[in-house]
């Protein structure tokens, strides 16, 4: 049994999300629990003694997370990371390995993206994690690389690739939730302070160009094993969960029969999910509604027809306002997820995204700078046209950094990012919306976050 330390390592400034492939900093006050630890707490748990230092939720300084982690002496440790702050990453990790002898491995995008050429940029990894719920792992935490899959290792001065478990069912122990700082995670628009994530499908089986996910190895769980975690989660007392799938019910049947499974548990339990448009129907937000979901994440993306068609999205503009109302008629709020500032996206047709976001019947919008993630399908076009370098980890934040691959420049996208926040929240008969569909409790936490993320956009 080895000492197996899974780490968030503390954020470089504004805090940063690394969870799932997907890096990024914050664009307001909300950091969910990271998915990738807690499905490898519960592929783990059997095996091995563990513990877990979020510094992120925790808001530890360098030196409070150094001293939390190695007093814990680990064998191994398991460190989320991401391309927005894979240097800073490197540095803390070598400080814990020179001071315990630890073996350490890496999880995030460019874990999964980039593997080799993380590994040859930050000394600190042994090897980089590339599905989280391969049962091998176990192997790797006791030091075993015989039969390991999943996993690219430094082997002298190159790699050693092993292949990825990819479209086998996923079957792993219970989480430990009880190991995370729950009390620290929250989401913009959760009721309570305390909530957790779940995974009931890894990857994604939709095209979309901007994303990678499709490139994930996928998995599904069986609803048993859903069912029987989302009941241990109960018994911890927490109130809510973050469905962290790319895509919840990437088909109708599925979500409907997991939603049927939670409403026959009786489980108590506020959740929400992201979700597409083409796929949710009416009879699925009638069954999600009763199982308890209370907020839907939707990758809405843009306004423009074809904008859409580039980035691998349908457009449709009526069916889009139907689901909404709909979401909205059976007491589900819905926050949409649009791009701006995609390759060769014209300053009217991101005009068009905001005033079509201010169309829709959302509750809440993110609005996200276009970012040439790792592995996209895009990206990979970019590079092709000579207008992006092959190896560069710098442009992968959509919350803060503004890339000149639209017809405006990195300014003016800057401006309409603004525009399209503030014209958003602001209108007077949203805030009205906001104030009456809120929960008390959420406003009451969010509010001082909000009036401060509005003042920074003003900036």
């Amino acid at each position: 049994m080895s000492r197996v330390l899974l780490l968030n390592p503390p954020s470089p400034g504004r805090a940063v999300l690394r969870d799932y492939a997907c890096g990024e900093t914050t664009k307001a006050d909300y950091i969910w629990a990271p998915v990738d630890l807690l499905v490898l707490s519960g592929v783990l748990d059997a095996a091995h003694e563990l513990r877990v230092v979020d510094a992120v939720a925790e808001d530890l300084s360098a030196d409070a997370a150094f001293e939390r982690a190695a007093a814990w002496k680990p064998d191994a440790v398991f460190s989320l990371t991401a391309a927005v702050s894979i240097d800073h990453d490197d540095r803390f990790l070598t400080r814990l390995k020179e001071a315990t002898g630890a073996r350490v491995y890496g999880l995030g995008d460019v874990a999964s993206f980039a593997p080799a050429e993380t590994l040859a940029r930050a000394r600190s990894f042994d090897g980089m994690v590339q599905n989280f719920s391969d049962p091998t792992l176990n192997d790797l935490a006791a030091g075993r690389t015989e039969g390991l899959r999943s996993v690219v290792l430094r082997d002298g001065d190159g790699v050693a690739v092993r292949p990825v478990r990819n479209g086998e069912p996923m079957r792993y122990g219970l989480p430990r939730h009880d190991l995370f700082p729950i009390d620290r995670y929250r989401l913009p628009f959760t009721r309570w302070r305390g909530t957790t994530t779940i995974l009931t499908r890894y990857g994604c089986p939709f095209p979309c160009t901007f994303c990678a996910s499709r490139y994930l190895p996928g998995g599904e769980r069986d609803l048993d094993d859903v069912i029987a975690e989302l009941r241990s989660i109960a018994k911890l007392g927490i109130a809510e969960v973050y469905v962290r799938d790319f895509t919840f019910g990437p088909t109708r049947q599925r979500a409907q029969e997991l939603c049927r499974r939670m409403v026959e548990a009786d489980l108590g339990l506020r959740w929400s999910a992201e979700c597409r448009l083409d796929v949710l129907d009416e009879p699925t937000l009638d069954l999600m509604s009763r199982a308890g979901c209370e907020v839907i994440l939707v990758g809405v993306e843009t306004g423009d027809g074809e904008v859409a068609a580039r980035l691998g999205k349908n457009h449709q503009e009526t069916r889009s306002h139907r689901i909404l109302q709909k979401a909205r008629d059976v007491g589900i709020r819905s926050c949409g997820h649009f791009v701006l500032g995609s390759p060769g996206e014209s300053r009217q047709q991101i005009e068009s995204t905001i005033d079509f976001a201010c169309s829709l019947p959302l509750d809440y919008a993110s609005f996200n700078l276009y970012a040439p993630r790792l592995a996209t399908d895009m990206r990979k076009q970019l590079i092709s046209e000579g207008r992006l370098k092959d190896g560069n980890l710098g442009d992968q934040d959509v919350s803060l950094q503004a890339n000149s691959f639209a017809l405006v420049d990195a300014d003016e996208l800057r401006r309409l990012h603004r525009r399209a926040v503030l014209s958003f929240f602001l209108r007077p008969r949203h805030v009205l919306r906001l104030l009456q569909c809120t929960p008390w409790s959420t406003l009451a936490r969010q509010g001082a976050g909000v009036m401060s993320g509005l003042a920074e956009v003003r900036r």
